[in-house]
């Protein structure tokens, strides 16, 4: 005759086992993990995005921007903040004046390299200003990014930065005095090169 072994006495060896090493993981990430700030700048080339309906009007010019991000209660998890400024001009008298502001959430790639390379998506607005004609607005914009860094120093991370915006323009109606105006989203892609201070740990 076979002896049945019942798993009503394991049950609580799980339970327990489960909450010993839930603590101790808890403790060692509150340990390593410490807040830490950086602010950073970029500098580069911007562009609408080659194949869209912008990029036929619209020259590649140069931009820049700022911004800041905290690490949240992981050091693979970022939360960033940032904005910059772009002027893009045209063959024609055509000028457009272009300020995104967004917010994302950057993850860390766990590679054990020299470098850091970041993948990051958020949303946030754009401020776009057409000259001549003076029209300006605020748009809804999809943000995505990705980033590669070095430390020179403890203090300074150099690398350089992609940055990808979708401007939602479509619901807005075309203007009544512009017979055959077509509204178009955005698809504006910049690359800079990019300097970060870490402020504090």
């Amino acid at each position: 005759m076979r002896r049945v072994v019942s798993c009503k006495g394991l049950l609580p060896l799980i339970l327990l086992w489960f909450s010993i090493a839930t603590s101790t993981h808890a403790q060692v990430e509150s340990e390593s993990w410490s807040l830490k700030t950086q602010l950073g700048i970029w500098f580069g080339p911007v562009t609408p995005v080659p194949g869209s309906a912008l990029s036929n009007v619209l020259s590649t010019s140069l931009g820049g921007g700022m911004f800041m991000r905290v690490n949240i209660p992981t050091n693979w998890l970022r939360f960033e903040v940032g904005g910059s400024y772009s002027y893009y001009t045209a063959k024609t008298l055509l000028r457009l004046h272009s300020i995104p502001v967004y917010g994302a959430l950057s993850y860390t790639l766990p590679i054990n390299l020299p470098l850091s390379f970041q993948i990051k998506a958020g949303a946030g607005g754009n401020f776009l200003r057409n000259w001549p004609d003076g029209s300006r607005n605020w748009l809804p914009l999809g943000y995505g990014g990705f980033e590669a860094s070095f430390p020179a120093g403890r203090l300074i991370n150099i690398g350089v930065r992609a940055d990808y915006y979708f401007v939602y323009e479509k619901w807005l109606s075309a203007p009544a005095n512009y017979p055959g105006y077509v509204v178009y989203n955005g698809n504006f892609f910049n690359f800079g090169l990019m300097v970060n201070f870490n402020l504090g740990s």
